[in-house]
């Protein structure tokens, strides 16, 4: 995948336990897991300070109105620091494995009219955690951050970081403002292999250097040309000719049917990047980069079924011999059903404008990310893919307007492994990692890595609810009168699976310390959940392989700090009742009678009359990155 010595996060214990779990043979019970969105200070990158890096080190909650509007802050009681955070990514330090990165998108600064992408340092290996932010956000005032060509875009995520042998630290990602002009770009930027500096703030084991666009803006339209989707890669192969060659893809969004993956390569450590080049064909979106041990890389994407020779539903790939600068044609690694919950068109459904009908089912999206690996260290031969796919023998009519394998049909999803031995020229038959038993429940959001001669697989299961049904969206459940109701808690955790040679796997089990109701409602105006587009697993390098000092480390979206509340948009409407699905949140109703609405009072919402929200550090909002490390030999 686009790592093969990235890791990060690890666990809460004292230093001498940590270490010596890292000796366990493989199959070892993980540490406990951690919080890398620890709800505390952040550190600018030069040690600064600027409003925003005070707001997300704010968690303060104070109900009352909002008088400063000169100051720039939407709602300066609502604080940052516990707002959400998602779509995580993570990396280790192979010079030193006690320095760990980790990315995600942060929404600390939401009240500021800003969100960005959030980094966060460890130097013991995932104990304590410093949070940061990418420099280049609108009210980064630093020197550095106020030449980024970030800056001007209100907006930065999808984050990637990777480390080099040398110790630099690259992270990736979009930027784009939400109102024209939207400028939509991808970009690659880099952290130096020393300290940054000290300052009132604190300071990063890393020092931030520059920051680089790879693909040009979108057109200023919001429904033009999109940079979207990328992914960060390092040749990390002593063995290769290319050594920490950066690699970068990344979709261009240009309408469906149209969208293109493109690559490009930095071969002087991120100071520039060649000309993005088209690599895919068909009907395309998002990609994955891997590296083996001789310098080839392979580039995989999603493909969509459509008419013509070769528009299936799976994965492609293509391979480059000479460090990326060329590409042979794409191959299909498979093709299967995609998991894609979804009821009248849409794979978004909560309430008010995101409602999808009756009965009320309230569920995230769940895209399919291509994923892809090989070992740089030589030890287990061949690229890996991974995916997560509607189990054929699984598939039956849909008993509602609800669907997750095509229109009119529901299916089980499962995480499958493919393996390549020669040069991605044929590919062996996806293979399922944990089938657990006849039918347990749905397992998406799939990652894997390969380094040092071990395989590790991660991914979401909600097996545990107990009322899973392939007839009904993760977390749901129907009460006595047929309406869509939370099925509490116990229903989403992160699971595992380790493997010597990508064919055989040995499950883990449930690596989260605990599970979590995924489909909270705190997005959109507190109507729809969101839970990202993925998670991530990394293999590191404790203390070397001959010693067995290999450890993964697994991180994943988690809303278990996230405090439950009842939305009385709901519970005050005609028929409503409590669906369980709600945070925490302060709305006031502002109607004196049937139908008025005080038109002096500016409405968050079109169904008012209610006020805005602006308590949201009561921990409605609070969905958090966890992680955990788990030796493997």
């Amino acid at each position: 995948m686009r790592r093969s010595r990235v890791v990060a996060l690890a666990a809460v214990v004292p230093g001498a336990l940590a270490l010596s779990l890292f000796q366990a043979p493989v199959g070892a019970a993980p540490a406990p897991d951690v919080p890398v969105t620890d709800d505390g200070n952040y550190t600018r990158h030069d040690g600064g300070t600027d409003q925003a890096i005070r707001h997300c080190s704010t968690g303060g909650s104070n109900p009352a109105p909002d008088n400063d509007p000169a100051d720039g802050d939407a709602d300066s009681n609502d604080g940052g620091n516990r707002r959400q955070g998602n779509e995580p990514t993570v990396a280790i330090d192979p010079t030193n494995p006690n320095i760990l990165a980790a990315g995600w998108n942060d929404y600390c600064q939401s009240d500021l009219a800003a969100g960005w992408m959030g980094i966060a340092f460890s130097t013991d290996r995932g104990r304590s955690w410093i949070d940061s932010t990418i420099p280049g956000y609108p009210l980064d005032n630093s020197a550095e951050g106020s030449q980024s060509p970030l800056k001007g875009r209100t907006d930065a995520g999808d984050p990637l970081v990777a480390f080099d042998n040398d110790g630099r630290l690259f992270f990736g990602g979009i930027a784009f403002n939400r109102a024209m002009p939207q400028n939509g770009s991808v970009f690659v930027g880099t952290y130096g292999a020393n300290p940054g500096p000290a300052g009132v703030s604190g300071q990063l084991p890393k020092d931030y250097l520059r920051t680089r666009i790879v693909g040009k803006p979108g057109t200023p339209s919001l429904n033009g040309i999109f940079q979207d989707k990328p992914m960060l890669e390092v040749d990390r192969s002593t063995a290769s000719p290319y050594e920490d060659n950066v690699y970068f893809c990344w979709t261009k969004f240009q309408g469906f049917g149209r969208n293109k993956i493109y690559f490009a390569r930095s071969t002087d450590h991120g100071r520039t990047f060649s000309k993005g080049m088209l690599i895919s064909d068909g009907f395309v979106q998002g990609c994955d980069i891997a590296v083996e041990n001789d310098g080839d890389v392979y580039v995989s994407w999603r493909s969509f079924a459509a008419p013509g020779a070769g528009r299936t539903d799976g994965m492609r790939v293509v391979r480059s011999t000479d460090g990326g600068q060329t590409f042979d044609r794409p191959r299909q690694i498979a093709s299967f059903t995609p998991y894609a919950p979804n009821q009248a068109g849409q794979r978004d459904c909560g309430d008010g404008p995101f409602y999808c009908g009756d009965p009320g089912f309230v569920f995230h999206r769940v895209p399919l990310e291509p994923r892809l690996t090989a070992d740089q260290t030589g030890a287990v031969d061949g690229v890996f893919a991974t995916w997560n796919a509607v189990a054929p023998n699984s598939i039956q009519p849909s008993q509602s307007p609800y669907y997750s394998a095509g229109p009119g049909f529901v299916g089980r999803s499962l995480v499958y492994v493919s393996k390549s031995t020669n040069d991605g020229q044929t590919w062996s038959a996806g293979r399922a990692v944990d089938s657990s038993g006849a039918d347990p429940g749905h397992q998406y959001f799939s990652d894997i890595d390969a380094y040092g001669g071990q395989l590790v697989t991660v991914w979401q299961d909600n097996r545990t609810d107990d009322a899973y049904s392939r007839q009904l969206p993760i977390g749901n459940r129907l009460d006595a009168q047929g309406r869509a109701v939370s099925s509490g808690d116990d229903v989403v955790g992160t699971y595992a699976a380790v493997s010597e040679d990508g064919i055989n796997w040995t499950p883990v089990g449930m690596v989260s310390s605990t599970t979590h109701q995924s489909q909270k409602e705190m997005f959109g105006a507190r109507d729809i959940p969101f839970q990202g587009d993925y998670n991530w697993v990394a293999i590191g390098d404790g203390n070397g392989a001959t010693a067995g000092g290999l450890f993964a480390y697994m991180v994943w979206t988690d809303n278990r700090e996230v405090v439950d509340g009842v939305d009385p948009r709901e519970t005050e409407a005609e028929g409503g009742f409590v669906d369980g699905f709600d945070v925490a949140q302060c709305l006031v109703d502002l109607g004196r009678a049937a139908g008025d609405v005080n038109e002096d009072v500016p409405l968050a919402r079109a169904d008012a009359p209610y006020s805005g929200n602006n308590c949201g550090n009561t921990g409605g909002l609070d969905q958090d990155i966890y992680g955990t490390s788990m030796p493997i030999g």
